[in-house]
This record gives C-alpha cells, structure tokens and sequence, in this order.
C-alpha cells in the first residue's frame, strides 16, 4: 500500500506522465508536413498507421510511420521513467498507464487521440524490455500473417500480458504484480481502443 506521503510525490509524477503522453506528435507531423488534421484522415485516429496516409510514395509513408512510432513509444518510455523516480514499481506502472491514457485522451484535441499501442509499448519497455521484445514478436508474427495491423496489435495486448507472466512467473503474481494488472489492462484496452475495427471486420465477413 502507498502512504500519504507516497501519494503525494506519485501525484504530480503521474500528471507529467499524462501530459507527456498527451502530446499529439502524429497530429503535429501531419499538420506541419502537410497542412492538414490527421483526424479527418482515414480512420481518424492520431497514430502512426494514420499519420503515414497523409504522404504520397512508399518510402515518404514508411519515414514517418517510423518517426511517430518512435515518439509515441518515446512518450511511454520517459514517462514511465518519470515513475521510477519514485523508486517504485507501483510508481512507474501508475505514470506508464497515465501515459497510455494521455495518448488516447489527449486533452489537446478535445480527448481525442490514438489507440496507445506504441506508446504502451515504450512504457513497457522501461518496466522490462523483455516483455516488450516478445509482444512485438507477436505483433509483427500476426500482422504479416492476417494482413491487418488492427489484429497485430490485438496480438500484441495478448502478448504483452502473456510475457509478464512468462519471463518470471515465479514473481508475476507477488512483487511483480503490479506489471502484470498492467498488462492485463493494456491488453483490454487495446482491445476496446480497436472496437470499431473489429465491427467492421466482422461486418464485411458477413456481408
């Protein structure tokens, strides 16, 4: 349990970690490349995958799915580290799931940001890199193998959480605990952040 005094140093830790995880970058790339609001591209969504729609030719749209990827997953890592300023693992999972929820709700466009899979995957790499490693293996694994992005990422939540465990299950559930719930969430949350791939998934098989 976190005393009062725990509580008070974790508070702002974890309002920079959302800030931080707030910042639009694949809005900012798009706007400023090319003019335009990323979420009035495609699917909407401010994330890598979206932001690469805005450019024309193959190697433009690789460049800059890479560069916002990248700072999406900078975002998770640094404010997960903001947490374990705290010297601890609760600490540095509550800024890691702040910073996931800043990217998804971000209050600089009315709470309307990206699904959180590279910035949930920088902030585990901070709480064990390993664990990251696998769920990205997944990730690619049945990506290339289905076709579609949305369910790598599906694949990466289940990952993830299947790694917490898996890498030391001897600890997963006592003093690793706190990885593991957040993983668990993350894999939930990715799920519920792609519903509306899902339908539509599901509507075109039964059409």
């Amino acid at each position: 349990m976190l005393s009062a005094i725990d509580l008070l140093d974790l508070a702002p830790r974890a309002a920079a970690a959302f800030v931080l995880g707030a910042i639009p970058f694949a809005w900012l790339i798009v706007r400023m490349g090319k003019g335009i609001d990323v979420r009035t591209l495609g699917s909407g969504n401010v994330g890598a995958t979206n932001a690469s729609r805005a450019f024309v030719g193959k190697g433009a749209r690789i460049g800059v799915f890479l560069t916002v990827y990248l700072l999406d997953a900078s975002k998770g890592f640094f404010a997960t580290q903001i947490g374990w300023g705290g010297e601890s693992l609760v600490s540095a999972v509550v800024c890691a799931a702040c910073a996931i929820l800043g990217h998804v709700f971000t209050p600089f466009l009315l709470f309307r940001g990206g699904k959180g899979v590279a910035t949930a995957s920088g902030a585990l790499v901070a709480l064990d890199w390993r664990v990251t490693v696998i769920g990205l293996a997944v990730f690619f694994l049945v990506r290339f193998t289905t076709g579609h992005v949305f369910f790598g990422s599906l694949a990466l939540g289940l990952g993830l959480a299947g790694a917490a465990v898996g890498v030391d299950p001897a600890n997963a559930f006592g003093e690793r605990l706190p990885l593991t719930i957040l993983t668990v969430l993350i894999a939930a949350f990715l799920f519920w952040t792609h519903r509306s791939n899902l339908k539509k998934f599901l509507s075109s098989r039964q059409s």
